[in-house]
């Protein structure tokens, strides 16, 4: 929690928008609903509502007022079923959203703490591993590697978040430009 998932989320969604890429992302964090409040929105219909067949992906869509990109929220509910992203209608919605959209963005909850993440991984074409700069301890990371490795999901690369490029200088890599 606190790494930049939704924020990296939300601005990779927005830039890819903004460059004409139709764009949609999915807030796949069950308990924190963290899209929601950085778009200020408290929709009626999204995630669950799409998948239980309440709503169609057309009503539980909203349009990001600053780059046009897609966002699927997830509405409050008090109910939500045990085995959500491991169902069939996940499978269905992730390619129904393939066929729509150049970019899918599934925005996801910790790995290590949440099982949620460990099913939806491989489900996805890539995965972008997010650590903050000098706060993740490494130990985290390489289990969450582990954790990763053992269901077949495709990690992509590691981004680094958070990083104060002035306090990097001073160790030892001089231009502060070198990790860009």
């Amino acid at each position: 929690p606190g790494e930049g998932k939704t924020t990296t989320s939300i601005c990779l969604a927005r830039s890819a928008s903004l460059q004409g890429a139709r764009v949609i992302v999915v807030d796949c964090d069950l308990r924190r609903r963290t899209v929601n409040r950085m778009l200020s929105a408290e929709p009626t219909a999204g995630l669950l509502e799409v998948l239980s067949g309440e709503a169609t992906l057309e009503q539980a869509v909203v349009i990001d007022g600053v780059s046009g990109a897609s966002i699927l929220p997830l509405a409050k509910t008090s109910f939500t079923p045990k085995d959500v992203f491991g169902t069939a209608a996940m499978d269905r919605l992730l390619e129904e959203l393939r066929h729509r959209y150049d970019l899918v963005i599934l925005d996801t909850a910790p790995i290590l703490p949440v099982a949620d993440t460990r099913v939806l991984a491989p489900k996805a074409d890539v995965v972008v591993f997010l650590a903050r700069w000098r706060k993740t301890p490494q130990h985290a990371i390489e289990a969450a590697f582990r954790q990763l490795a053992g269901t077949g999901a495709h990690i992509g690369g590691v981004a680094l978040t958070q990083m104060d490029m002035k306090q990097q200088s001073k160790y030892g890599y001089g231009d502060p430009g070198y990790y860009y």
